[in-house]
């Protein structure tokens, strides 16, 4: 797939819960479960990376479900699917090594220590924890709570959420390594 054609998926992807509450508003939603389709086909089909097919899989789901059923709680449910999916793939990586941590850390440093790997296996777990909260957080929005708070919990407190965990996770990281680096010279 042509990195044009990921930048668009991708901000649409992000952009989704603002799509979402923006077309529920106005009582348009059934573009919006056109659209999921389209990026979940248009994903399936560029050949990419196997591992993230349950994603790819539930975006397609939850859009034609929501044109079948004619129910746009299916386009609520995409988040609560999303950290599902996210939780089986960084899951799967646990069983099946190297972690997803692992992976991302060695595009930056191939040749990873093994206390390297150790780190980044528990920070996978972490992030596995992470997938299950905000799955269930997702969950009580869509069942419990307006449109308005479904959007600003999935459209931006669970941003926020990962993006504290990647940057704690980062300075926790660092430290580490300056430990270690400390213990070597001692």
């Amino acid at each position: 797939m042509s990195w044009i054609l990921k930048g668009i998926v991708a901000i649409g992807l992000i952009l989704y819960p603002f799509l979402v509450g923006y077309s529920l508003a106005n009582g348009q939603y059934i573009w919006v479960s056109f659209l999921l389709i389209v990026f979940g086909v248009i994903r399936l089909l560029s050949k990419g990376n196997t591992l993230l097919w349950p994603l790819t899989g539930f975006a397609i789901l939850c859009g034609g479900l929501s044109l079948i059923l004619k129910d746009h709680a299916w386009l609520k449910l995409y988040p609560v699917f999303m950290s599902v999916g996210a939780l089986i793939i960084f899951a799967t990586t646990l069983i099946k090594p190297p972690s997803m941590i692992e992976r991302f850390a060695r595009l930056a440093e191939p040749d990873l220590p093994p206390e390297g790997v150790i780190w980044t296996k528990k920070v996978t777990i972490v992030w596995c924890g992470f997938f299950v909260v905000n799955a269930v957080i997702a969950l009580v929005t869509v069942l419990f709570t307006s449109t308005k708070i479904w959007v600003l919990y999935n459209g931006f407190i669970s941003y926020l959420l990962m993006g504290v965990l990647l940057l704690g996770e980062y300075f926790l990281r660092k430290r580490q390594q300056r430990l270690h680096q400390m213990q070597k010279m001692n």
